[in-house]
Order: structure tokens, then sequence, then C-alpha cells
């Protein structure tokens, strides 16, 4: 990975992220500084507690930070109206949960869909073909007309990644996504993600797990809302 700063997708400066109680004030994120390249496979890992929680609801825009600065392409997210903030979440961030979260109702082709519909970014005309081509990508094609429960786990979340995809976002944001996963299953998601980096998409993944053998670019650790330490490796 380089450094240039053209090659930078994603940059937090000084954020950080203070809850008030009535009892009393928690500090969740302290002065996180954190540059993400374009194309990388980075793992952000911590103890329950550590803030991973936090620093992936700054990176997605779910959450706003109390100070500091958050640039997605150069431009400043954290002060977007909820509004605006929804659409550019939509168009430029795939968020793959720990459970799935597909929809039981809907088979997979159509969890992809009205991914799509929410967001109107892909044709109406190309959005067949793209769920079949994303279908395909992460080795489900076969189950597109199923619904999710009768997918095993694995399959589940390969739907689910498929999903993210759908809109051709620029980063794929994971939260714990084999943590629901057998060792067998938890590898071959985490060579998809690993994939889909060397594809040039930007993946982040949220892991309690410090010592996945997972091929991440970098893994950043974090301990009591700060920084800890970052690891540069598979160069």
């Amino acid at each position: 990975m380089t450094t240039e700063m053209n090659n930078l997708i994603l940059t937090l400066q000084d954020v950080s992220k203070e809850f008030q109680s009535k009892e009393r004030k928690f500090i969740a994120l302290k002065n996180i500084n954190l540059k993400i390249e374009k194309g990388e496979y980075l793992a952000i890992t911590g103890k329950s507690g550590s803030g991973k929680s936090t620093l992936l609801n700054m990176i997605t825009g779910i959450d706003h930070p109390t100070s500091g600065i958050i640039n997605f392409n150069g431009n400043s997210i954290n002060k977007l109206s909820e509004t605006k903030l929804a659409k550019w979440r939509g168009e430029n961030i795939g968020i793959v949960f720990q459970f799935f979260q597909l929809i039981p109702t809907l088979t997979i082709k159509e969890n992809l869909l009205l991914a799509m519909e929410f967001v109107n970014v892909i044709p109406k005309s190309d959005r067949l073909k793209r769920i079949n081509d994303l279908l395909q990508q992460v080795g489900i094609a076969e189950h597109a007309t199923k619904m999710p429960s009768s997918l095993s786990g694995g399959e589940q979340q390969r739907a689910a990644i498929a999903r993210a995809l759908a809109n051709n976002p620029e980063i794929i944001v994971a939260d714990e996504p084999t943590g629901n996963l057998d060792s067998k299953t938890a590898d071959s998601i985490n060579t998809l993600f690993s994939s889909l980096a060397n594809s040039g998409k930007t993946v982040i993944v949220v892991t309690h797990d410090k010592n996945s053998t997972a091929k991440y670019h970098r893994i950043v650790n974090l301990l009591d809302g700060e920084i800890e330490s970052q690891t540069i490796q598979n160069k």
C-alpha cells in the first residue's frame, strides 16, 4: 500500500465521541487520526468496549463525532444534513452485518433489488443483469430465487455481501462478518473480501479477533477509545 494523498478515500482527523448521561460523561473515542486508502483491506480490532462500534458509526455516517473532521474523497461528511448523509451513505457505503440482516420474506434476488430501488443509482434496465453478475461473483447464483432461510450461514453472508455491493459503493464495511460462522466458512468469506480489495474496493472489517489469519493490508487495534497500535502487513 502507498500513502500518497491522491490515493486516500477516507480520513479521520482528531475525531472524538462523547456520550452524556445524567450521571456521567463517557468518552467512546479519543482523538482518532486515521487515513484509509482506496483498495485497502483494513481490520479494526479490539476488545468489547474498545470503541470499534462507535468508530464504525463514524466511518459510515450513522453517528456524528463530538469533535474532529471526517473526509471522504476530500469532502467533509460530518457536517452534512441527515438527508444528505443518508444519500451519501447509500451511494458510497455498503454494510455487511454479522447476522446477515436479509429480509426473510424476500428471495435473495429480491433482497438485492430492494437495495437498488432504495438508492436508485443503478438504471432499472441494468438491475437484473447486475444482480446475476454479483451473485456469480460471490458464488451463489444458483440460489437467486431462494429464500434466505433455505441457505447456509455462509451462503447468507455471501448474499449479504452481494447486497452490500448492489449500488457499486466505493467502501465496504463489515461488522463482525464471520463471528457467526465456522472457521472454514469464515476463511472463505475473508478470501472473498480480499478479492474485493484486490479489485479496487476499500474493505473495512470490524472484528474482535486480533489474531485472524485474513490477509489484511493493515490492522488497527483500539484500546479504550484510542488507537493502541497499527500493523502493516501483506504489502
